[in-house]
């Protein structure tokens, strides 16, 4: 079988190149790469593998499984078979002639367990965390990367367009999401989604009904606000998308909240300009949400979409669903071009009713744009 590579070979040469760089600075003599992303990230394949790079010269990806596959997606030169991850240690040291002195792996997702293997393989290294300097060159999207992006925004969009052609009042919202799902996965959704967190699990499709429903089975009904959240993954990229349909005639509470929220939801894509610290973003949204009259309803979702004060009200977003920056009000990060970002607000109006929306966004040379093709806005169904 063939497999094409998802990752032109010049980027994943600008990738290495720039990571050794920073480990130069780092005073870091080699890195050894095996979580499943970053290896996708650095190699542009995502087999059972590891990939070695010194701080200066050529890495070599050692593949356990699938050999043959990783052989023609992966971007990297020296690639070679490997039979036992004992091996490694030996590998290396036939290929540079020694091993490093100081060793850095992704210690922010590696467990405990494997990590001390890697240490007991490594007895003369030094270990240090790599995580910081792989999650802080990650932040900056290159063009390609922001065409994949742009490219799962384009079948995002047809989904959403689906779905409100597809809405009944008579359907479940687990119906409903089960459908768009379907839909979805013709056009080429990936279906899992990525963490860079242990509780690796996110529901790509999710509907909710505003207010609750007491229909047995809970049909959408009328008279509602029905929130639909659509995670898409395209060539590994993720993008986060939430929009908010007007059915009937809802509560009057329920769309004064959800207007507010758009309100809220445009203004952060407004204000979210390179050069401003994400804390201070979070500040101006505080403000804005209490002239709103919902400052002390503000909050922000963590991984489980659970409302938390101290959640982000958005984050960025790449190979994992989650990524750093953090649009929260700890995070000094300065905004900066080439920044993907997930906007997404939240108001918690009362108990039982939590509305968010949420978009992607890019950071340009002096402003915000738009990479969801979705238009901002609390589509009518009648």
């Amino acid at each position: 079988m063939n497999w094409k590579p998802l990752i032109p070979k010049e980027e994943i040469s600008k990738r290495i190149r720039a990571l050794q760089t920073r480990m130069q600075i780092a005073n870091l003599e080699a890195a050894l790469i095996a979580q499943r992303v970053d290896l996708l990230y650095f190699t542009g394949t995502a087999q059972n593998a590891y990939l070695f790079i010194p701080a200066e010269g050529n890495p070599i990806l050692m593949v356990k499984k699938y050999y043959p596959r990783a052989r023609q997606e992966s971007g990297i030169e020296i690639i070679l078979r490997l039979d036992s991850v004992k091996q490694i240690p030996d590998t290396i040291k036939a290929t540079y002639g020694n091993l490093p002195h100081t060793l850095g792996l992704e210690l922010d997702v590696l467990p405990y367990r494997e990590a001390s293997f890697y240490q007991s393989m490594f007895r003369d290294c030094h270990i240090e965390d790599l995580s910081a300097l792989i999650i802080e060159q990650r932040r900056i999207k290159s063009q390609w990367e922001i065409d994949q992006l742009k490219m799962a925004a384009s079948s995002s969009a047809q989904c959403f367009e689906f779905a409100l052609g597809l809405l009944t009042r008579e359907m479940t919202p687990i119906q409903l999401a089960s459908t768009i799902q379907k839909h979805a996965r013709k056009l080429g959704h990936a279906a899992k989604l990525r963490l860079r967190h242990h509780y690796e699990k996110a529901l790509p499709f999710n509907v909710r009904v505003w207010p609750l429903t007491r229909l047995t089975p809970p049909q959408i009904g009328t008279d509602c606000i029905l929130q639909v959240d659509i995670r898409w993954m395209f060539n590994g990229y993720h993008l986060d998308e939430t929009r908010l349909f007007a059915i009937g005639k809802p509560p009057s509470d329920v769309v004064q909240v959800s207007q507010a929220l758009l309100e809220m939801h445009n203004y952060i894509i407004d204000q979210a300009r390179p050069g401003r610290s994400a804390a201070s973003l979070y500040g101006d949204v505080k403000k804005m949400a209490n002239s709103l009259g919902y400052g002390d309803s503000m909050v922000g979702l963590d991984f489980m979409d659970r409302p938390s004060l101290a959640g982000p009200l958005g984050h960025g977003i790449g190979l994992e669903l989650f990524e750093a920056p953090w649009i929260n009000g700890m995070d000094k990060t300065v905004l900066m071009p080439g920044m993907i970002l997930t906007v997404k607000p939240a108001i918690l109006a009362r108990p039982g009713l939590i509305l968010y929306m949420a978009s992607v966004i890019k950071i340009t040379g002096d402003r915000s744009e738009l990479i969801s093709n979705v238009p901002a806005m609390i589509f009518e169904k009648s």
